[in-house]
């Protein structure tokens, strides 16, 4: 029996002054239902919660202005349905830094 081993990577960038995503795969297929998350605050239990802004992850060319201005503290995910068919889970989850771009506190919360 043959094995393939897939990645997915999710970055974090600032742009014009909005936080932006891109995420990318080794994979020749997506993430179950696949979607992109920047949280209001903290990583919530339901990754589907308590969101500021979402993208699809087969949407906006896997480079995403997520409307939310840069920050530092922006908790953000890639998250995907457990198979078949199940809750949807964490795959990737990462915090913004000044490491990612100017060491800026994050703006209030533009709803999308």
């Amino acid at each position: 029996m043959s094995q393939s081993t897939f990645t997915w990577n999710l970055e974090a960038y600032e742009s014009r002054g909005n936080l932006w995503l891109r995420w990318s795969t080794n994979s020749p297929f997506r993430a179950q239902q696949g979607q992109i998350h920047v949280y209001k605050g903290g990583f919530p239990s339901d990754p589907t919660k308590d969101t500021a802004s979402w993208s699809w992850d087969n949407e906006n060319n896997a480079n995403w202005d997520s409307g939310q201005k840069w920050g530092t503290g922006w908790n953000c995910a890639y998250i995907a349905e457990a198979s078949p068919n199940g809750p949807y889970r964490y795959f990737i989850q990462l915090t913004t830094t000044s490491a990612m771009g100017p060491n800026v506190l994050k703006a209030d919360v533009v709803t999308a």
